[in-house]
């Protein structure tokens, strides 16, 4: 009977063992799941805050295009500017070209009548 009370015993102590082993167990894998829930959530967090982060960048990106769009329409503006001012800048030479002409045309009007007066004038001095 002492070696059934032992054998007793020690199938108890070996029954308590098993049960704080899986006790233990039951334990980590509860920890592991708390871990993997908590990884999970930062996961998703994580997840949310790249995505904020890329549409915010696509939001910058669309910003960027309009300025773009925007200095590319300056450009032509300015390109249309300089392309009038070329063009008045032509025919304010040409204008200055005609009017150069013009007064070439008078001072030589200018010539023609002082030398007509002078023969007229000779002609004048010779009659009298």
């Amino acid at each position: 009977m002492v070696e059934t009370s032992s054998d007793a015993q020690e199938e108890q102590r070996q029954v308590s063992e098993e049960k704080r082993e899986s006790a233990e167990d039951t334990r980590l894998s509860e920890e592991k799941q708390r871990e993997s829930g908590e990884d999970f959530r930062l996961s998703q967090e994580e997840q949310r805050q790249i995505a904020e982060e890329i549409r915010n960048s696509a939001e910058e990106m669309r910003q960027i295009a309009e300025e773009m769009r925007n200095s590319a329409e300056e450009m032509r503006q300015i390109a249309e500017q300089v392309r009038l001012s070329k063009e008045e800048l032509r025919q304010a030479k040409e204008e200055a070209r005609q009017t150069k002409e013009e007064l070439r045309q008078a001072k030589d009007e200018l010539r023609q009548a002082q030398e007509e007066t002078r023969q007229s004038t000779e002609f004048r001095s010779v009659k009298d």
